[in-house]
């Protein structure tokens, strides 16, 4: 996923629990163990090649990856999230000096 930054995504609601962009690529995985989702995940799933970031509880699913969460402000970021009714376009950037 890191390899594929920046990228620019139109994320709209999926089932009222998550904020869903399909990625233009597939991304290569390996065999995964589920994992528990919580709020405020951001996620691949390679079913679909989707990525996204949940902001209710989800219950672990064959082919869902964790790709991060927020360290800060995570109620606020996912109150606000929640309220977000609309499709909205997201800039993904690599961290500067991660390269």
């Amino acid at each position: 996923f890191y390899a594929l930054l920046p990228l620019r995504l139109s994320f709209s609601d999926y089932v009222g629990k998550e904020k869903i962009a399909k990625l233009d690529k597939s991304l290569s995985t390996q065999e995964s163990g589920e994992y528990d989702p919580q709020s405020g995940d951001f996620f691949y799933f390679a079913p679909w090649g989707n990525v996204g970031i949940f902001y209710a509880k989800q219950p672990p699913y064959k082919g869902l990856i964790k790709l991060g969460a927020p360290k800060a402000e995570k109620e606020s970021f996912i109150t606000h999230l929640k309220a977000q009714k609309q499709d909205f376009i997201l800039t993904i950037e690599k961290y500067p000096g991660r390269e």
